[in-house]
């Protein structure tokens, strides 16, 4: 595997970190050119810096790319002209959003994630062998196509299992009938099948090894393959967005190496996008190094892990990521701080021998109500399940905690079958009593907070320190939005200037220290302001505040207007690889931080950069047209002219974007 990367990163073996850094270094200077160049996405893209990153410590300069953009696509991501897209997926997004994400491969993309395929199952498959393929193969251009090719450059013979209308018991069938010595396909119907293998008195089969991949395993379900079929299991991360191929577990299995031939890898802090230090859980970003039709830089996958840069036995300099399982948003919140994730459900669930399967609903309170739905092998007695799985559940200190205090009342019961539909990937689903929405979030100035009079003042001081005319406030009222800088540059835009660059940094320079002085003066809460927010928060919604002004800045002004203890979340411009508004990356931030979808969400702004970035993401949107500000272009769900005016809308149900 080492040779074959080595020859792939056109290096000379042996493979060593320092190699592979100058690699990735030189790679993705080669990604963000071409992409800048070639993708309308990243052409128009803001807050790029002018340079091309000096060294691996510059990539955490570059913005963010979120799925919900990639889901929208306006504008392109594509790179390629069309007579270049050998394949085009489309994958439905989870959420309530509901926009598809269309990724496109060259024909050189398909090759290389064979190619990688090939060379990463020569790890554990043989010439010779029957290898079983439990994933769609039956479409051209789809993953079981591609292992089906990669296994027969391995001289193996593959075996497409058939997957309409899959059942334990189907699946077992086939395998006992193909007698496969490899799986490839996904764990918990391997664990299903396993276990139905050992129920219902048939012979059990003989796999020498189970590649895992498509949804997340946990240790106890590894722990189930290993002893039930006596199988090495070795683990697999990717997506679709990856090019398939993203970590690969080694004989070692201490941990999945990193496919750094193709993908550059961070894990950062997925609340505040900063990076986190090696072995700490964040979420997993990736940056694409050789992908021509759709390149993507700093990637925002929403899978978390930790990961590892030490030496690992098998030789490999590649980093391993360890600890995969959990997703942004698989998980749900109990009352307090504390967290239910799937991963610990996961854990807890698949360690009972004889459950199969499950799903987990969540229904917000007082008291909550988990209700968890587990699937066994037929033979099995319902009562003894339903009780060892409630047990099981009971040991996990989050729930135990709260149904021993009241707060939460957890049901279990069993499904028909082994092996139960989920909707998207496996999670908690969550469903909240109250109506739409579970949070809003606002805009600060303009629609929380009257600071234009502060705005006026600073911005006439300034133009005269800089021997320039004042504007009256009607004028100031209808070029504010998108920051400082901008408001200096539509300044002198009316009174028919343009300013140097040396001259707009002063003049913003000067702005914003006599900014800080008028706000603390002159600014006070629109009406209506305090009694919404406290209105929401006693209806258990959540709110955030988004500005495009400084985080600590807004947390100033909120806490001297005395509405910070209202307000969940506070989240500014300046934030590491965000775009502020007209971007969406701080509505994604803080729907991320208020655990919602962005669907779940209401956004309430006075300016076009704030509707266009919740147009973005599909987020509804109410317009507080005061000032005699107007919008131009766009429309809004709603128009109001006093947030009193807003609670009403509340109970209308979630407007169609």
């Amino acid at each position: 595997m080492m040779d074959w990367a080595a020859r792939r990163m056109e290096v000379s073996a042996p493979l060593t970190a320092e190699k592979r850094d100058a690699y990735h270094l030189a790679r993705i200077r080669e990604t963000v050119a071409h992409a800048r160049r070639e993708s309308p996405f990243y052409r128009t893209r803001r807050k790029w810096p002018d340079a091309l990153p000096e060294s691996l410590a510059d990539v955490a300069r570059l913005p963010f790319t979120w799925p919900q953009e990639l889901a929208r696509n306006d504008p392109p991501f594509t790179a390629a002209p069309r007579s270049a897209i050998a394949r085009m997926v489309t994958l439905q997004t989870s959420g309530t959003s509901g926009q598809a994400k269309r990724i496109a491969f060259t024909a050189q993309d398909v090759e290389d994630t064979i190619d990688y395929f090939h060379h990463g199952m020569a790890q554990f498959a043989r010439p010779g062998d029957r290898v079983g393929i439990v994933f769609p193969a039956e479409r051209p251009g789809s993953i079981g196509e591609d292992l089906v090719e990669a296994t027969r450059r391995l001289d193996a013979t593959p075996l497409t299992a058939p997957l309409a209308d899959l059942s334990a018991a189907s699946l077992l069938g086939w395998i006992r009938s193909e007698t496969p010595d490899v799986l490839f396909g996904p764990p918990v119907p391997f664990l299903a099948a396993a276990r139905l293998s050992h129920a219902d008195g048939g012979p059990v089969p003989a796999i020498r090894a189970a590649l895992i991949s498509s949804d997340a395993a946990c240790a106890a379900l590894i722990a189930g393959l290993n002893t039930l079929w006596g199988c090495e299991v070795f683990d697999h991360w990717g997506m679709t967005e990856s090019g398939y191929g993203g970590a690969l577990d080694c004989p070692h299995h201490a941990g999945a190496h990193i496919r750094e031939t193709d993908l550059y890898v961070e894990v950062i802090d997925p609340l505040s996008g900063t990076s986190v230090q090696p072995g700490e859980e964040g979420e997993i970003v990736l940056t694409t190094l050789r992908r021509t039709a759709l390149p993507l830089i700093r990637y925002r996958t929403g899978d978390l892990a930790r990961m590892i840069d030490t030496p690992c036995r098998c030789g490999s300099p590649f980093r391993r990521l360890v600890g995969l399982g959990g997703r942004i948003g698989g998980g749900a919140s109990l009352r307090g701080a504390e967290s239910l994730s799937r991963a610990a459900m996961d854990q807890a669930l698949f360690a009972v021998s004889s459950v199969t399967d499950y799903t987990a609903r969540l229904e917000d309170g007082p008291p909550a109500v988990l209700d968890v739905v587990v699937a066994a092998p037929p033979v099995q007695h319902t009562a003894d399940i339903e009780a060892t799985a409630r047990r099981a559940l009971l040991a996990m200190p989050a729930i135990g905690r709260a149904v021993g205090a009241g707060e939460l009342d957890l049901n279990v019961t069993r499904a028909a079958g082994a092996l139960l539909p989920h909707a998207g990937k496996r999670g908690i689903t969550h469903a909240c009593r109250g109506a739409w929405p579970r949070a809003v979030l606002f805009d600060l100035d303009g629609t929380l907070a009257h600071t234009l009079p502060a705005v006026v003042a600073a911005l006439n001081e300034t133009l005269a320190a800089f021997g320039k005319a004042p504007l009256a406030a009607d004028t100031v009222a209808g070029i504010i939005g998108g920051g400082a800088r901008m408001l200096m540059e539509r300044a002198a835009r009316h009174l028919g200037q343009t300013l140097s660059p040396d001259e707009q940094d002063a003049m913003v320079a000067r702005y914003v220290s006599l900014y800080h002085v008028h706000e603390t003066a002159l600014s006070a809460l629109h009406r209506g302001a305090r009694e919404v927010v406290q209105s929401l928060a006693r209806e258990n919604r959540k709110v955030a505040v988004v500005t495009n002004k400084r985080t600590r800045d807004a947390e100033i002004l909120l806490d001297r207007l005395a509405l910070a203890p209202w307000v969940n979340v506070v989240l500014g411009g300046g934030e590491a690889g965000l775009c502020n508004k007209p971007d969406p990356d701080l509505l994604l931030l803080a729907c991320r931080r208020l655990n919602c979808e962005t669907g779940d969400a209401l956004f309430v702004g006075d300016g076009a950069e704030d509707l266009a970035a919740a147009r973005a993401i599909a987020m509804p949107f109410v317009f507080v047209e005061r000032n005699g500000r107007r919008l131009s272009e766009g429309q809004p769900d709603r128009v109001i002219t006093e947030l009193t005016d807003l609670s009403p809308l509340l109970f209308e149900g979630a407007p169609t974007c």
